[in-house]
């Protein structure tokens, strides 16, 4: 079984340059100089003003690019899918088809570069996606994506969080609804770590220094830009996921560069194969690979041992997948109908038994997940409740100045 999460290598920049000519070819050189790329802090890559929580951002609708009108039947289909290898479970997809009698055709991409490019290059036609936070400003200004008629999304009103049916990032949700959140957080064995809890720390962000060089070799952290470095910026005391400030992405490299050296830092993005497998001790993860990782367990090997921390308090990285219809979708009608089945209670608790990943709708609970015995309650902090989500700490898009500070403090942390 491959998790999502596993295949991520989100850039710091990407979509194919939507919206910002030449933005992917100024950032290629990895030691660019920031000083040879004007700032704009209020726009990002699409040329739209920053969405942050803030600053929620209500996406255009062009005259060329409308919603389908209602009450269209059903189109016969094959209904196309563009997704994330191993993002959805395949019995959920069967039962999809019973439903309405069609077939659905799943392709799949390993990086969301590659989708992008090959949407905006028109080499590929599908009828839904998977954009992320990042990338719908660009996905939007380059009409790569349609505006949804809500009268065919009842389950948006009906079971999704509140925060998410009019979410900050898009406004009205008129281009997408939430798939699935998740959370940034650290994982641990507790068998060969008795005692160990970042919560006991004045700053539990900084338990990887804390205890890293006590097991040099045993720790981890993702593979990612934007975590590895807001792990940095939280270790020092810096709460912005999102900061363009010089000096605060200097310290956090500086941060990350001593773990690096401190505890023989490994980088990647299994780690609740690692994890699972007692490769590694301790590690930054993702609430739903961790909720995963007893299936990765060798056999004897209790789940109640894997254990995951991100603050209570909600104040701690968040982030949300979400789900589009393309514009020139052959099947406009039975994609809307997909994501509205999507959005069901029973369904999402059967996809979550196949990926981990938790949807944001009002039943599924950490209590219902436990219930059903889907996760051990010694992971119910994987499972984020809606009043947590909104104090998360959310990645969302950059302007391009910002994007090459985080770039080349990255580029810096992985040299070492």
């Amino acid at each position: 079984m491959i998790t999502r999460r596993e295949l991520l290598r989100r850039g710091a920049l990407a979509a194919a340059g939507l919206g910002a000519p030449g933005l992917l070819a100024a950032c290629s050189d990895t030691t660019t100089p920031v000083g040879a790329i004007a700032a704009d802090a209020d726009k990002g890559p699409g040329g739209l003003p920053l969405a942050r929580p803030d600053r929620p951002v209500t996406l255009p609708v062009y005259h060329d690019n409308r919603a389908i009108p209602s009450g269209l039947k059903p189109e016969k289909g094959p209904l196309q899918f563009y997704n994330w290898i191993a993002y959805i479970n395949p019995d959920v997809v069967k039962d999809f088809e019973r439903r309405y009698d069609v077939k659905v055709e799943i392709s799949t991409f390993t990086t969301i570069d590659e989708a992008v490019a090959k949407l905006a290059s028109g080499a590929v036609q599908f009828d839904c996606f998977v954009p992320e936070t990042v990338f719908l400003e660009q996905l939007v200004v380059g009409r790569i994506l349609q505006p949804l008629n809500h009268s065919y999304l009842p389950n948006l009103r009906a079971n999704v969080w509140p925060a998410l049916q009019d979410p900050w990032y898009d406004v009205g949700a008129q281009y997408s609804v939430p798939y699935t959140v998740y959370t940034t957080g650290i994982g641990w064995r507790s068998d060969f770590l008795p005692g160990f809890d970042p919560s006991k720390l004045a700053n539990p962000w900084g338990a990887l220094w804390a205890a890293g060089p006590k097991i040099a070799g045993k720790v981890g952290m993702l593979d990612d830009e934007h975590d590895g470095l807001t792990m940095g910026l939280l270790q020092r005391g810096f709460t912005d996921p999102n900061t363009e400030v010089p000096s605060q992405l200097s310290a956090a490299r500086d941060a990350l560069e001593t773990l690096v050296k401190t505890t023989n830092l490994k980088f990647d993005t299994n780690e609740y194969q690692r994890l699972a497998d007692g490769e590694l001790w301790l590690h930054q993860a993702w609430s739903g690979d961790m909720a995963a990782s007893p299936l990765y367990a060798p056999k004897g090997t209790p789940a109640s041992v894997l254990r995951y921390w991100w603050p209570p308090d909600g104040r701690g990285p968040i982030n949300n997948d979400m789900l589009g219809v393309l514009r020139g979708a052959r099947n406009p009608v039975l994609a809307h109908l997909f994501l509205n089945y999507l959005l069901d209670g029973d369904v999402a608790l059967k996809n979550f038994s196949f990926n981990y990943y938790q949807q944001p709708l009002q039943s599924m609970t950490p209590e219902l997940l436990v219930r059903n015995g889907l996760i051990p309650k010694t992971l119910d902090s994987t499972i984020i409740r809606e009043a947590q989500f909104r104090r998360g700490l959310v990645q969302g898009p950059l302007s391009q100045y910002g994007s090459v500070l985080w770039e080349n403090a990255w580029a810096a942390v992985r040299s070492v």
